[in-house]
């Protein structure tokens, strides 16, 4: 199968980003200590030494998820990048990883707010290797997925694209600083200090007006694009709105796992309320535009 430059670049580009992602989620908040190289190599040496009883199952969760993306993206890039050598890519990407796995882990000796653990490196190969399979069985949907994808955005203006390059600028705000964790004691805390909000809820980390103001207008393009999107039917607005909703409930359920944010429900709602803005005052335009002239009698 003949694999385009475009494609090509695309799985490089997001084999990149989760690498980056990765090395981001295991050496934040980046307190980096140094340390004579003989210290460095014995703390990392010792790591490889922990008993069963440190081992943590949320831990080694997050490393197996983690890694899913970067294998199967690493993987696709070889594949389509050298596809004379498919038969021998699972092997480059096991190594690829390993070694991406013991770097983070000796860097990891240097942040004294981290552990190494041998443990990471398992999971973390494990991670990979799921993510390699994932695309050898699913690879012919994953690029059908993608061609439509391409598609949509070579068919799109440069308003259009820009559009869409903001919405995912929104999420990925919506999300930061991405210190994500699966440990069951961590989301309780949220719970417990008032950091998961129903809309309105009193709590001194709430969201304050002049921020959900910001929100909203932030929301605006994004039912701008959701409208120029959509399905044309009779109803554009709902189905907008039908169209980003399930994407804003993502968001907001993809803060809950973000340790530092404080999840509030308000936040969504004036998200929706200007995502409802921008659709209304888009498809007012368009009914404007689309109006015929009157004639002069």
């Amino acid at each position: 199968m003949s694999i385009s430059t475009d494609v090509r670049g695309i799985y490089g580009a997001a084999a990149f980003a989760f690498v980056a992602f990765a090395v981001w989620g295991s050496l934040f908040p980046f307190d980096v200590r140094p340390l004579p190289a003989a210290d460095a190599l014995w703390l990392f040496w010792s790591a490889w030494h922990t008993g069963p009883a440190s081992w943590s199952r949320s831990d080694f969760a997050s490393n197996v998820l983690l890694f899913i993306p970067i294998g199967l993206f690493v993987c696709a890039a070889i594949d389509t990048s050298w596809p004379g050598v498919r038969g021998w890519s699972p092997l480059a990407v096991l190594a690829l990883t390993m070694l991406l796995s013991l770097f983070l882990e000796f860097a990891q000796a240097l942040v004294p707010s981290r552990t190494s653990s041998i443990v990471d490196v398992l999971a973390e190969t494990l991670g990979a290797s799921t993510g390699l399979v994932i695309w050898r069985l699913a690879s012919g949907r994953l690029e059908a997925g993608l061609a439509a994808a391409r598609r949509v955005v070579r068919r799109a203006s440069y308003a259009d694209r820009a559009l869409l390059a903001y919405c995912a600028l929104f999420g990925l705000a919506w999300l930061l600083p991405f210190d994500f964790t699966i440990r069951p004691n961590e989301i309780a805390d949220k719970f417990e200090h008032k950091r998961l909000l129903l809309p309105f809820a009193p709590s001194p980390d709430a969201i304050s007006w002049a921020m959900l103001m910001l929100t909203c207008a932030a929301s605006i393009p994004i039912g701008i694009a959701a409208l120029r999107f959509s399905a044309r039917t009779r109803h554009p607005i709902a189905s907008a709105m039908l169209l980003t909703l399930p994407a804003l409930l993502g968001l907001e359920a993809g803060q809950v796992p973000v340790f530092s944010r404080t999840t509030d429900a308000t936040a969504l709602l004036a998200a929706i309320a200007g995502v409802l803005a921008g659709a209304a005052a888009t498809r007012l335009a368009r009914s404007e535009t689309a109006a015929p002239l009157r004639s002069i009698n």
